[in-house]
């Protein structure tokens, strides 16, 4: 046996084994996932149960997006707290809260030279430009976890952010996936 077949094989069953593995309830373990809707966000999550009936998560996400000129990019982190209840069952109701930040950026393509520009003294094209914004914010959610086996979960909710750096109340509904590892 080669030793590139020996390291494949070593490297399959570390990813494997965990996954197989008996779990002592639903939900033991490090949750490692992303947000399946809305689709396009790209974002990644990391949870843990603190106790029966407490997980924190982490969250991490980037977006990129560029078309004839136009590009746009948004970085956000997150870290949330979750009380649970229902931990035994395949179905756990829970409540929460997240603090989040986030920092968006864009730049606009040229459109071309607009003589109202030459006439105000600016020199630039207000067609165009760069902008950029960070944003601060803390939402409450509420939701459900739904175990398929012990190990892989959809979770599914909803929340009202808050959100600092351009003010505005936001309404959010995601659904996710897991893997307890």
């Amino acid at each position: 046996m080669s030793l590139r077949t020996l390291t494949a094989l070593v490297v399959i069953s570390l990813l494997l084994f965990p996954l197989l593995a008996a779990a002592g309830s639903y939900g033991d373990g490090f949750a490692v996932g992303g947000i399946l809707l809305p689709s396009g966000s790209g974002t990644v999550i990391g949870k843990t149960r603190l106790g029966d009936n407490m997980a924190i998560e982490v969250a991490l996400s980037l977006a990129t997006w560029s078309d004839s000129g136009n590009s746009s990019s948004d970085i956000g982190f997150g870290a949330g707290v979750l009380l649970l209840s229902g931990t035994e069952s395949q179905f756990q109701p829970y409540w929460g809260g997240r603090l989040s930040i986030g920092h968006t950026s864009g730049g606009m393509g040229d459109g071309g030279f607009d003589p109202a520009d030459w006439r105000s003294g600016d020199e630039r094209n207000d067609d165009g430009g760069d902008d950029s914004h960070t944003t601060f914010g803390i939402s409450g959610v509420f939701g459900a976890e739904y175990f398929i086996t012990k190990r892989l979960s959809l979770e599914g909710e909803v929340g009202l952010g808050m959100y600092f750096g351009s003010f505005s109340l936001a309404t959010e509904t995601t659904l996710a996936g897991f893997i307890y590892l």
